[in-house]
């Protein structure tokens, strides 16, 4: 999930033709030209690897109606496509495929329902003697400097720090002070929660039965003041926007931060995760200068009492 979700949707809305496979209802799927039915585990023949130790897993039930392991969805693309030669047109080839350089067949893998373990390959030390470690094969490591690089040379050249610097964050209490006084608290999201992950599991009833609210966590010297108490329904409001969610009032988060749950805003489960998608908080703009990766766990916010005649202004950017 990412930052801005009204930008995805409209891009989304915007493409000429869009297929989603799945066995349940997505927030993408809403806008599906085409949408096939997966298939569950238990309706197909794979494989699992687990390290070196490897283990058949077998088709249970066949799959109901027109379900489709999307494996051979693709397949058949290549197919008609033209290159179904350099694809495995089955799920007992693609097995096989997988399994080449591994020691171990299918055969033997039907034979040991438990499982197998590859054969041993020795582990070889100091490749960087050898040259194994470089596309050009001269000893050394796959670096500018053939070095072991405490100071990295590529982001020297890049024009970044080659050793880590701290770097307040952009939108933080240090940074941005004026900011700060409308949004004193610091703002986090990405913890996961003990029965579900991330948007999954929201239909399964006896999953959401534990959980059936999204909640934020906020420390009980910051929920006094605002006259929040646990279990109470809240507003976490930043600078892009305000999501409703459930306090949970504790010690175990540190005065001056809040931990807002993820995974809301799908179309399954209690309506009060649908609406609560924590990326309508979180700054499009704001990225890792080097990976360009989203901040979503270094902005700012405040939590408002959810009620009535509580009306909050975001206030105009800049």
């Amino acid at each position: 999930s990412w930052p801005n979700p009204a930008l995805w949707r409209r891009a989304l809305a915007a493409l000429d033709f869009l297929v989603v496979v799945n066995r349940f209802p997505t927030a993408d799927s809403r806008y599906a030209d085409l949408l096939l039915p997966a298939t569950t585990m238990f309706e197909i023949e794979s494989y699992m690897a687990y390290d070196n130790y490897l283990q058949l897993r077998r088709r249970v039930i066949s799959p109901p109606g027109e379900a489709r392991n999307d494996y051979l969805i693709f397949a058949e693309l290549a197919r008609r496509l033209g290159y179904g030669h350099r694809w495995p047109q089955t799920e007992e080839a693609m097995i096989r495929y997988a399994l080449r350089g591994t020691g171990v067949s299918l055969e033997e893998l039907r034979a040991h329902p438990k499982g197998l373990l590859c054969p041993d390959v020795p582990f070889r030390y100091r490749k960087y003697e050898t040259g194994d470690l470089r596309p050009d094969g001269k000893p050394g490591f796959n670096t500018p400097t053939g070095k072991f690089e405490i100071e990295s040379e590529w982001f020297r050249q890049h024009g970044y720090e080659p050793l880590p610097v701290y770097t307040e964050p952009v939108e933080g209490p240090l940074a941005s002070p004026d900011l700060a006084r409308t949004y004193p608290l610091v703002f986090n999201s990405g913890a996961r929660t003990q029965s579900l992950f991330r948007s999954q599991h929201h239909n399964i009833p006896s999953l959401i039965r534990r959980q059936p609210r999204p909640q934020v966590y906020l420390h009980p010297a910051d929920a006094a003041p605002r006259g929040i108490a646990d279990g109470e329904a809240v507003y976490v409001v930043s600078p892009r926007g305000k999501v409703r969610f459930w306090a949970r009032v504790t010690e175990d988060i540190v005065p001056g931060v809040v931990e807002a749950n993820m995974g809301g805003g799908g179309i399954l489960g209690p309506v009060e995760w649908q609406q609560a998608n924590v990326n309508e908080l979180t700054d499009f703009d704001n990225r890792d200068p080097i990976s360009g990766f989203p901040v979503y766990k270094a902005l700012l916010c405040d939590v408002v009492k959810a009620e009535p005649e509580t009306r909050f202004t975001v206030p105009a950017s800049g």
